[in-house]
């Protein structure tokens, strides 16, 4: 039904897919305008639509594995809780790149897939394989950074300037993939190289601090690397519970 909706609309430039039991759409862009096209009560034909193109990323629907929607719902309703009024969508996630995803109706959590269709892997930032993976999928093929962060409550982050006036940053929580949020907040922070930021050294102050009774499960903490004193030299900058302490990009506590 997706290739017949492509054929009717003329183009196979892509900028979103949904897919329910009931019906299908395809958002595509010609003329650098979008156009929708539904399979709705047994017909084709183009309908409005809210969708905008404002430059997200074009896809082919090659790209994307949905031999089995049947099977991506199980596995979300599975991990969400509920198979009420479920709907695939395949769209930019706004870092540019493009994910599958199945939401409810009445909302549930929403469970993100790979294009082939392999389950998004919620993360678990008390643990070094969170820290590890979720600061790789903010820093992607990126080699340098204003700052890095990682904050218990919420995920990893990485800070990129924008432009003259705005710094941009890529997020990435614990069962949503990378985000991106420009922000106007003149980009004043000496960048460096991403190559130096190693998550096993920032698991190991945390270990460090957890053996000696700094903190628990239930504390929040959070650090963030970055060159704060125009050095040229990041630090890493910890706040755990209602302590703070400042170490080198190995982990070493540095005193004032």
């Amino acid at each position: 039904m997706v290739r017949k909706l492509i054929a009717k609309a003329g183009t196979a430039q892509l900028i979103q897919v949904e897919i329910t039991t009931e019906w299908a759409s395809i958002t595509v862009v010609k003329d650098n305008q979008p156009e929708t096209w539904a399979w709705r009560d047994n017909t084709i034909k183009q309908v409005d639509s809210d969708v905008a193109y404002v430059e997200q990323r074009i896809f082919s629907i090659d790209d994307f594995n949905i031999s089995d929607v049947g099977g991506l719902f199980r596995a979300a309703s599975g991990i969400s809780g509920s198979q009420s009024s479920q709907e695939l969508q395949i769209v930019d996630s706004s870092s540019g790149e493009v994910f599958m995803s199945v939401s409810t109706n009445p909302e549930s959590r929403t469970v993100f897939f790979y294009p082939n269709g392999a389950l998004l892997p919620t993360l678990d930032f008390s643990t070094e394989g969170g820290i590890r993976d979720g600061l790789a999928d903010v820093i992607g093929p990126r080699s340098m950074a204003l700052s890095i962060g990682v904050q218990s409550s919420l995920g990893a982050w990485l800070d990129l300037p924008g432009s003259t006036s705005t710094t941009i940053r890529r997020l990435r929580t614990a069962t949503v993939p990378v985000t991106i949020n420009e922000r106007a907040q003149r980009p004043e922070l000496v960048p460096f190289s991403v190559a130096r930021v190693r998550p096993e050294a920032i698991w190991q102050v945390l270990a460090h601090a957890r053996q000696r009774g700094a903190f628990d499960g239930g504390t929040r903490w959070q650090v963030v690397v970055e060159d704060r004193a125009r050095t040229g030299v990041p630090r890493m900058y910890f706040t755990i519970g209602n302590s703070s302490l400042v170490t080198d990009l190995n982990g070493q506590e540095i005193t004032p």
